[in-house]
């Protein structure tokens, strides 16, 4: 018999088992330079971007802005590219798009060595990666993300995934970049409501982890809108920094959510699919983000968890930042169908405990129907308060 037992006498037609352990590792790198797509730049693309067969997948808006400038830096490092154009929304977030990206793969001849690129916002990213993933069984996959929401949140982790008979995210996969590279230069021709939305995503994760990032955003939020994450330009710099760096230090630990499912980063993230999805999609995934976090930071508050000051500063960084943090659409029948989700998919309710640390809600029965009532009447009085150029304009109210 073979030392590990996997040989053993069958003439007894006896049960015969071997367990087969594997363990999961991955690598990656992300790098973020001024002007990184500008063919003029002398900084070159990492060298550990072998040269090859690829295909650049953007979207309308961001080819006329960038694709011409990328589709040059790459050739000139040696890759043999071609260019797939798709229109990136929520609501073509779809099987049917990553089924695009593969027979454009097909169409191109790419074999296992070649890698797909994709250029643009986190859509672009969901949909190539799971194209990705399943070329081939994984090609490579080399990530450009053009808005802020995708530089220091949806280009940065593992998962990808796409919306299916109107659930959000329900087919997807866990499949490491290559490499994602983080040009800020990019956010200068993004609009005031996409960085709004990134706004969210960079508080969310100031408030799990970073106390410094939310203080930047405090003072800067105005200043980062209106010129693109451009100025004040060491604020600017050290905010996207900061936030990214934060997101990969969460994620590191538990890439493939295989040691848990419990994640701080899941902050913001408990309603707000609810609030999207009820809204037609009429409200971004950023601005839902941000009411989930206001409420979620009320929450903490009635529960004595969060200082009151803590809360309203919260409050005041979300409106300050021109996001909205309240909508007509979050209802208690809405709140209530949400922490459902969340039980059953293993999720946790995070609240803050302070600003720079969070914590998980183990018990779903210390957020009762009565609390959420109390949480959903302050919130809407605080957004009644509070002056339409501060708080932001209300969304929802025609869904």
């Amino acid at each position: 018999m073979a030392a590990n037992g996997a040989y053993k006498d069958l003439t007894t037609g006896g049960l015969q088992r071997r367990r087969l352990t594997t363990t999961l590792s991955s690598s990656y790198e992300v790098m973020l330079s001024e002007n990184l797509l500008d063919p003029k730049s002398t900084l070159p693309l990492p060298s550990a971007l072998a040269p090859r067969a690829a295909l650049l997948v953007t979207t309308p808006t961001v080819m006329k802005l960038y694709g011409h400038r990328a589709s040059e830096t790459f050739r000139r490092a040696g890759f043999s590219l071609d260019t797939l154009v798709l229109p990136c929304h929520e609501w073509t977030k779809t099987p049917t798009q990553v089924m695009r990206v593969c027979r454009a793969a097909l169409r191109h001849r790419l074999d296992r060595s070649a890698a797909l690129i994709a250029l643009g916002g986190g859509v672009c990213m969901d949909i190539v990666t799971v194209a990705a993933s399943s070329i081939r069984r994984g090609i490579g996959c080399i990530r450009i993300p053009t808005t802020l929401i995708g530089q220091i949140d949806a280009g940065l982790g593992a998962k990808g995934a796409v919306n299916f008979l109107g659930h959000k995210s329900y087919i997807g996969c866990f499949y490491p970049p290559e490499f994602t590279l983080l040009d800020p230069a990019t956010l200068r021709t993004l609009s005031r409501r996409h960085l709004r939305s990134g706004l969210a995503e960079m508080i969310k994760i100031a408030l799990v982890r970073d106390e410094r990032l939310f203080r930047l955003v405090e003072a800067d939020a105005p200043q980062f809108v209106a010129s693109g994450f451009q100025r004040p330009r060491a604020n600017s710099l050290e905010a996207l920094w900061r936030a990214a760096t934060a997101m990969l230090d969460e994620l590191e630990p538990n890439l493939y959510e295989n040691v848990t499912h419990k994640r701080f980063v899941d902050m913001g993230h408990t309603f707000s699919p609810l609030i999207e999805s009820a809204s037609g999609f009429e409200i971004s995934h950023g601005e839902a983000v941000g009411i989930d976090i206001a409420l979620s930071a009320v929450l903490a508050s009635l529960m004595g968890w969060l200082a009151e000051a803590d809360c309203l500063r919260i409050i005041h960084a979300l409106a300050g930042s021109g996001l909205p943090i309240h909508s007509p659409l979050l209802t208690r029948r809405l709140c209530l169908d949400a922490l459902a989700e969340a039980q059953r998919h293993r999720r946790h309710l995070v609240l803050p405990k302070r600003i720079g640390q969070a914590a998980f809600v183990e018990d779903a029965d210390s957020c009762s129907t009565a609390m959420l009532d109390s949480a959903l009447d302050w919130l809407e009085s605080l957004g009644s308060d509070l002056s339409a150029g501060e708080a932001g304009q209300e969304v929802g109210a025609h869904a």
